[in-house]
């Protein structure tokens, strides 16, 4: 009974410090990401304020960047808001430090595997409950569905499932790079269908 509870507990500790991991680096590709955003959005903003000032463009044309370049200004505010209250930077680094913690409280139970006393169990438990404890932000399920892709050995998934916790996972690291490339897109848009047609209209 005692090797079971030890052997659910060292489970219980490799899921949770590698779902933290994989939070950590999700956290940190997402704040590099909309940091990303907001240099493009401004850049883009930047230009198209500047563009009727170069060229001879329509009042049309004029009034079609004043558009844009609202939208953009209110996107960038939007993103850097929620950049500002995710506080991904800070609660990656958390995750990061809480599965350290929790893979060296790990390791200090693997190296007394086979003298492992009840009370010895009992303590490891509730320093595992205190590090939870410490670090008071959790993992997302996204995380330990990455962890599930991870190790088909400890998790069989089917085909089926398996495509569909791919796609969640990644949806919750890409869509901000999808958001991205739209903006790419969108100020391309503008530059071959209004600024250019009118540039040498003109």
């Amino acid at each position: 009974m005692n090797e079971n509870q030890e052997e659910h507990l060292k489970h219980k500790m490799t899921v949770t410090a590698a779902c933290r991991f994989n939070a950590s680096k999700r956290l940190q590709g997402r704040d590099r990401r909309m940091q990303l955003i907001i240099a493009l959005a401004s850049a883009f903003v930047i230009a198209l304020t500047v563009m009727p000032y170069l060229y001879h463009l329509s009042a049309l044309v004029v009034s079609d960047l004043s558009v844009i370049t609202l939208i953009m200004s209110i996107l960038i505010l939007t993103i850097s808001l929620i950049q500002y209250s995710n506080n991904d930077a800070v609660n990656a680094e958390q995750h990061h430090r809480s599965g350290l913690e929790i893979n060296e409280l790990k390791n200090e139970l693997y190296a007394k595997s086979g003298n492992v006393t009840p009370h010895d169990l009992e303590e490891f438990g509730q320093k595992y409950g205190h590090i939870l404890q410490k670090y008071s932000i959790n993992h997302e399920d996204v995380d330990w569905y990455k962890f599930q892709l991870e190790n088909p050995s400890i998790y069989p998934l089917g085909p089926i499932r398996r495509a569909m916790i791919y796609v969640r996972v990644l949806a919750a690291a890409y869509w901000m790079q999808a958001l991205t490339w739209l903006l790419i897109l969108s100020f391309a848009f503008v530059i071959i269908w209004h600024i250019l047609p009118a540039r040498f209209s003109s």
